[in-house]
Formats: structure tokens, sequence, C-alpha cells
């Protein structure tokens, strides 16, 4: 599982998953797959979620720098 901060920036900025699902274009699930479940998005959907809390992925996710293999 690789480590993401979703859940503290979201909570930071005082978003429900359902606002921020809605801000990022994505659904509620798969804001609850990455937070309780360590679910890794793919590129589209990290890059979705950054703009909407409106900070870079690698701040998100912090082993996301130059470690795209998938």
């Amino acid at each position: 599982m690789r480590k993401n901060n979703l859940r503290r920036f979201r909570k930071k900025l005082d978003l429900s998953q359902g606002e921020l699902a809605g801000l990022a274009l994505c659904s509620r699930a798969t804001i609850i797959w990455i937070e309780r479940l360590g679910h890794y998005p793919t590129p589209g959907v990290r890059s979705k979620l950054a703009k909407g809390l409106g900070m870079t992925e690698a701040v998100i996710w912090p082993s996301v720098e130059g470690k795209d293999g998938e």
C-alpha cells in the first residue's frame, strides 16, 4: 500500500467525501477506496483529486515522483 494524504488534506479543507468527489468529478466510492482501503488511483484520477484540493499530486502521494510504471 502506498502512503497517501488524501484524507488529511480533505479534512483540512473541511470537505466531505462527497464534496471532494464533486470537485474531482469522480465517485464518492473512489474516495472511499483510496482513503479507507489504500487503493492507488490511476494518474487521471490522481490529477483530478489534486486539482480538486488545489495542490499537486506529489503532496498527496509522496511516492508518485517518478514511480508511475503501472
